[in-house]
């Protein structure tokens, strides 16, 4: 029986991992030339976004809630999303309709694997929560950290693609040079990409920001 969970944004990201000295370097535009930073600031947050998505990761430290009707059936793991993970609290109504929190040394996190995934710890189970929508919370702070802790050649796709849409402001666009900067920034993605096996879960609700 599948999970239905959602997934909401609590806290975005304070900083991107490209500065916008980096991204002029990248599209060759002298350092002191200032009437393209806005334009460069949008395209900078639209490749961390499309990295993200295209890798199934967090890159620079965000904060979101995992919300799921019920926790999974005996020693089943909770799969956390958008790896690497740092943290995890975790909540839930009880029976009498009160949230508690579920104590950390009642359950394992392990982040050995991508994604990780938390079981009860040996001995323990899961508790029982109220038979209602959301009834379970999964607090997960996520991201490598600080925007120098991304790991550089996710940098160096970031940096690809968004030097190909200041380059190439239409729709679409063919030829070689679109396949070259394709080719190199997806090749550097489907190396950093994890599975995800919150598709166990049922019907995925991802919140933009």
């Amino acid at each position: 029986m599948a999970l239905n969970y959602g997934l909401t944004l609590v806290t975005a990201p304070t900083e991107e991992p490209v500065t916008v000295l980096e991204a002029k370097k990248q599209v060759e535009l002298p350092l002191s030339q200032t009437n393209h930073d806005e334009h460069l600031l949008r395209l900078i947050t639209a490749a961390r976004r499309y990295t993200e998505q295209q890798t199934n990761r967090q890159i620079c430290t965000a904060v979101w809630d995992l919300y799921m009707d019920r926790f999974p059936c005996a020693y089943e793991p909770i799969h956390v999303p958008l790896p690497p993970l740092q943290s995890v609290v975790i909540t839930y109504v009880d029976t009498a309709g009160t949230t508690q929190t579920w104590s950390s040394s009642d359950y394992v996190v392990s982040t050995s694997r991508e994604p990780a995934i938390i079981r009860p710890a040996y001995g323990d189970v899961y508790p029982t929560p109220r038979s209602q929508p959301d009834a379970v919370k999964v607090r997960l702070t996520a991201g490598y950290g600080a925007a120098t802790a991304c790991p550089e050649e996710l940098k160096a796709a970031m940096l690809l693609l968004l030097a190909h849409w200041f380059e190439h402001r239409m729709e679409v666009i063919t030829g070689t040079i679109q396949t070259n900067i394709d080719t190199a920034a997806a090749a550097i993605l489907e190396h950093y990409r994890v599975g995800d096996e919150f598709t166990k879960y049922g019907g995925r609700e991802l919140e933009a920001y």
